[in-house]
């Protein structure tokens, strides 16, 4: 990871692939190291995320509990890894405001292949102004030319793991 730019990163919103690993999911990301992901979260002063990754991210361990084994464990301590994160100052969990709806609302017309839930934790991460997502729909949308003549594409930088990375 480049140092520099690390530093230079105070704050980041990150999607619901970079809460998993805090409730004892695995993820499967390109050139992602937990160790690097450590160190990352340790240079930033705030870590944000949209409260409806809370919700998916529990929904994600219901569905894995029920077909692989392992996963129950990890359903059952949710709540006290949940508690973990809130009680960690260095995490922000974003509720759905009327600047949200607003984002959303002047985003929604370019980004109709967006789904509402992409377009909620989008909307919320203009208040960072950092995004780190996975999320092929989102950074095919942050690549497009409706949010490139977007004039709300100036105020958020959409990146995934590989590009903060390197």
């Amino acid at each position: 990871m480049e140092r520099d730019r690390a530093q230079k990163l105070r704050e980041l919103f990150v999607d619901t692939t970079y809460l998993l690993p805090f409730f004892q999911v695995p993820i499967t990301v390109e050139g992602f190291e937990l160790s690097n992901f450590k160190k990352l979260i340790a240079n930033l002063s705030k870590v944000h995320a949209a409260e409806l990754s809370i919700y998916e991210t529990k929904a994600k361990l219901l569905r894995l509990s029920k077909v692989r084994r392992g996963y129950e464990q990890a359903l059952q301590v949710f709540g006290q890894n949940l508690n973990v994160l809130r009680l960690d100052e260095k995490f922000v969990f974003h509720g759905y405001t009327s600047e949200a709806d607003e984002c959303f609302n002047q985003i929604l017309p370019s980004a109709k292949r967006l789904d509402a839930f992409d377009l909620i934790i989008l909307s919320e991460a203009f208040a960072v102004g950092e995004l780190l997502t996975e999320d092929e729909d989102l950074l095919t949308f942050r690549d497009s030319d409706q949010f490139a003549k977007s004039p709300l594409s100036k105020l958020i930088r959409i990146k995934c793991w590989k590009e903060i990375c390197d």
